[in-house]
């Protein structure tokens, strides 16, 4: 049987599935992402051994022509011009203690970085870790998401690299254009188009066309199959708030970016499932029940919420000290503190929506995807309370990526 196979290739999670010929699934399949790796820079053979480890899965069964894949959108390799790597793979999560990170982000800020991008500063972005490594190449050269790596070392590289990843890496323009093209000279030819071809990859004695190549963003975007008036929160392992738009916006908290020729307004960096993960961890090992953390968080109810006068600040670099603090949790103010954990969660959430997006752009109800708010019924009500809007949440057990890469297959034979 023929198949076509979708893969996303997540940090916390690689999740594939195969669709038959009228596009419908068939068999599902998950390894490691590469947040196995933490901070460190990662070799990119990772990404296709990954790649065919998945294949392996699906051969026995299948005959595979055609991949169509998605990937994290703040990693980077840099390949030369006759595609001999230059550097490992760099993900947002690597640690650059490099001193000239700061004279980065300033010389970014004067070139009016925002402005030509649709990006906020931010140390992790790769054309902050490029410019804040050791002198750079004068020579033209292949900036590489993961399936321009995979390509590279299993077939042949068109040179094809989607917008929807492009602009995301801060190296190009919102109109595709290179930023600061004295700087940046690669080679690669950014299209917008949903229909995109990266290359060709030899596997088992045949010829398979790998397609895609896109921001995970924008995919599960897709794949939420939004209405004119909804807004999109994704509350996964990151986290963000999403609307489509017709226009650039000026308003400084929204980025913006390249939703196949159209615009997405997003507020990005939001802590979710990473912070509420350490959270959970130390809490389990304070107590020595498994999904300790969890199990309570399923049960609380709005009225929990809305009597709690506590905060806790969710961001990664303030739950350092969050073990140390577990540690004196009494089990009779366990409650207490996982519903003070919630209420901060949904409170982030609540401040952007009734102080920024609500009051700019025209939204009716709020769609919730990703796994925390499946499993926290709690977080539903409570947003929709609070915000006096219609609240709804994917239910779905094909998560929202994999669907608009469903979507997407269409566009690629």
């Amino acid at each position: 049987m023929t198949s076509y196979i979708a893969i996303d290739f997540g940090a916390s999670r690689i999740k594939s599935i195969a669709l038959n010929n009228q596009k419908k699934v068939t068999n599902k399949y998950e390894t490691q992402g590469s947040n196995y790796f933490g901070s460190k820079p990662i070799n990119p053979f990772f990404f296709y051994s990954s790649f065919i480890k998945h294949l392996d899965y699906y051969s026995p069964k299948f005959e595979i022509l055609n991949v169509i894949i998605s990937s994290e959108m703040h990693g980077y390799s840099i390949y030369d011009a006759n595609i001999n790597k230059l550097s490992d793979y760099y993900s947002w999560r690597y640690n650059n203690k490099k001193k000239t990170i700061s004279k980065t982000l300033k010389s970014l800020a004067k070139n009016e970085f925002k402005l030509h991008t649709g990006l906020k500063i931010r140390k992790g972005l790769p054309i902050v870790n490029y410019f804040s490594g050791k002198k750079k190449d004068s020579k033209s050269k292949f900036l590489c998401g993961v399936g321009e790596i995979i390509c590279v070392l299993g077939g042949k590289y068109n040179g094809n690299l989607h917008s929807s990843y492009a602009q995301s890496t801060g190296f190009y323009k919102f109109n595709n254009q290179i930023y600061l093209p004295q700087k940046n000279n690669f080679l690669n030819k950014v299209r917008n188009d949903k229909k995109n071809l990266i290359g060709k990859i030899k596997y088992d004695k045949k010829i398979i066309s790998l397609h895609g190549g896109y921001g995970d963003l924008q995919v599960a975007f897709l794949g939420s199959k939004l209405k004119k008036n909804e807004i999109l929160i994704n509350m996964g392992t990151g986290s963000q708030i999403i609307k489509k738009n017709k226009i650039r916006t000026s308003l400084n908290y929204f980025e913006e970016r390249n939703y196949f020729g159209e615009i997405l307004n997003c507020i990005t960096h939001i802590p979710s499932g990473r912070s509420l993960d350490v959270i959970a961890n130390a809490t389990d090992k304070k107590f020595g029940k498994k999904n300790y953390f969890w199990d309570l968080a399923k049960i609380l109810s709005v009225k929990h919420l809305v009597t709690c006068n506590d905060f806790i600040n969710l961001d990664l670099l303030k739950l350092k000290g969050i073990t140390k603090y577990v540690k004196n949790i009494e089990i009779n103010s366990f409650k207490k503190f996982v519903t003070t954990v919630l209420k901060s969660y949904c409170d982030q959430y609540i401040f952007f929506l009734t102080e920024k997006v609500i009051k700019t752009l025209d939204v009716r109800t709020i769609v919730l995807s990703g796994g925390i708010p499946k499993k926290i019924p709690v977080i539903q009500s409570y947003i929709s309370k609070k915000t006096k809007l219609l609240v709804k949440v994917d239910k779905s057990k094909l998560d929202e990526t994999l669907k608009g890469l469903i979507i997407l297959s269409k566009f690629n034979k």
